[in-house]
This record gives structure tokens, C-alpha cells and sequence, in this order.
């Protein structure tokens, strides 16, 4: 398995875990959506492509944003440890994605 596929499917349970918690489901919507086209990607069952920004930057910050904002709301055990993988897959994705840019 690839790291970018495990962190794929790590961000998409984090975001389950998140949906089913009581943290707020409109942030946890947001990561389901991007940690699902993240897999689909990583499995090559899709090809997405946006003209002049990178696709891993917009998807690594609709992971990170709503992971951050989620893991500051989170109060159950679960929901911190959720959240705080989601926004962990998000912000190395951002981060793979700026460094190749510079």
C-alpha cells in the first residue's frame, strides 16, 4: 500500500468517525467528500484535474480546514483523535503540494 492511499483511507475513517460524532457534520461532510475523492484517486478509479491551481492543494485544505476547526470543537476521545488525523493527512498534503510548487 502507498502513503498517500493510507493516508487517503486514514483521512476517510477519521472523517466517518467525525460524521458519526457529534462535532459538527457540515465540517465533517466537507472531509468525507475529499478524503472519498482522495481514495478514488489513490485507486485509480477517477481522474480529476483543475486548471492552474493543484488538485492536492484544494483537497489537502478541505481536509486540513475542517479537521482544524473540528479538532478544536471535539470533546469526546474519539472525535479529538478523528479529527486531529484528518487535519494530520490535510496539512502533509498541503505541504507536498506547496514544496513542489517553490
Amino acid at each position: 500500500m502507498a502513503l498517500h492511499l493510507a493516508l487517503a483511507v486514514a483521512a476517510l475513517a477519521a472523517s466517518i468517525v467525525l460524521f458519526f460524532s457529534a462535532v459538527g457534520r457540515a465540517l465533517a461532510v466537507i472531509g468525507l467528500v475529499a478524503s472519498g475523492l482522495e481514495v478514488a484517486m489513490a485507486l485509480g478509479a477517477i481522474q480529476l484535474h483543475l486548471a492552474g491551481v493543484p488538485l492536492g492543494l484544494v483537497l489537502g485544505l478541505a481536509l486540513a480546514l475542517p479537521g482544524l476547526v473540528a479538532w478544536l470543537r471535539a470533546t469526546s476521545k474519539a472525535a479529538v483523535s478523528a479529527a486531529a488525523i484528518l487535519a494530520l493527512a490535510g496539512i502533509l498534503q498541503v505541504v507536498v503540494a506547496v514544496r513542489g510548487r517553490f
